[in-house]
């Protein structure tokens, strides 16, 4: 099978962890033999006009070449192929990375939706409401992710084992959706009103891909205050870790962290019951279970993929 990814999120030398989760889920289809070509977007880099150099690049390859697949990753992506006028007729899907309203709003959705017709998102959606839209969230490399002693990771990391960590974590870029205004709240409730003094943040963007396995493993907390999220990739890789993860009831967390040991999902975004919340995490003893739970659940990278290939089947079939 012929796969030709569109992405507009893809890591770069600039910036390596950009996309990395289309990259790695790219390479895990590999793995069990689709034969995948990355049309990339730079638009981060290069500015708006990549998205309209895009088109003309677009039709060029899909005049010479033949997919089994086209895969678009991203609202604007998918927006790029159906410009290109290539759309019609083509075994297409297009993966959201947030909620649909979240990716430039209900009106591209819908025009999208008209060109493209299954999708993949990554929580359980209300819009998950016919056979050809599908709930599938990224997986995690569990071999990558897993657990490692805080000792070996304090030392790797150049961190004070005499603190605990309490983790941030927003990709490439501190996104305002991520809210580091209530993280930082959290923590000033957590040293003022519970009396920890001993706490300190911890904050990955843009972090050496080969290194957040051990700021994961250093925490003792991942603190996620998103006011929005599809399925946040680092809940996943947390509980590959064995972390605990206290968060705000966005995207699929809930369903992420059902079953899991010493994780909570807050009721509010309110930055009193996220502390109350931490302090119980930051004063359990009881033994984690949130690696198992994850496996159970299928989320690891191997059988991610697939169930991308049993996707790019149905689409080809229909």
């Amino acid at each position: 099978m012929k796969v030709l990814h569109i992405t507009n999120n893809f890591p770069t030398e600039s910036n390596p962890v950009f996309g990395i989760f289309v990259k790695e889920q790219i390479e895990s289809l590999t793995n069990l033999g689709i034969e995948n070509e990355v049309f990339f977007i730079n638009g981060r880099e290069t500015g708006k006009w990549a998205y309209s150099k895009s088109i003309i690049r677009l039709r060029k390859l899909l005049k010479a070449k033949r997919f089994d697949i086209i895969h678009c990753h991203h609202s604007l992506s998918a927006t790029c192929f159906i410009l290109s006028g290539f759309s019609y007729g083509q075994n297409s899907i297009v993966s959201y990375q947030s909620d649909p309203s979240n990716e430039l709003g209900g009106h591209l959705y819908h025009f999208i939706k008209s060109n493209i017709k299954f999708a993949i998102l990554k929580n359980n959606s209300p819009l998950v409401n016919n056979s050809m839209i599908f709930n599938q969230p990224n997986g995690v490399n569990v071999n990558f992710f897993k657990p490692i002693e805080k000792e070996i990771c304090f030392s790797k990391v150049k961190l004070d084992a005499h603190k605990r960590y309490i983790l941030f974590v927003s990709s490439n870029f501190n996104r305002p959706e991520k809210r580091y205004d209530r993280f930082k709240e959290v923590l000033e409730i957590l040293k003022n009103k519970y009396s920890l003094d001993d706490i300190e943040e911890l904050i990955l963007i843009n972090t050496e891909r080969k290194l957040v396995s051990f700021y994961l493993n250093a925490s003792s907390l991942h603190l996620l205050t998103s006011d929005f999220e599809g399925s946040p990739n680092s809940v996943k890789e947390a509980m590959a870790c064995n972390i605990s993860v206290v968060s705000t009831n966005v995207g699929n967390v809930s369903e992420l962290l059902s079953g899991c040991i010493g994780s909570y999902v807050a009721k509010t975004k309110n930055p009193e019951e996220l502390a109350e919340l931490s302090y119980k995490v930051l004063t359990n003893a009881d033994p984690i279970n949130s690696r198992t739970i994850l496996i159970e659940k299928e989320l690891d990278l191997e059988s991610v993929a697939k169930k991308i290939v049993s996707i790019y089947e149905k689409v080809i079939k229909k």
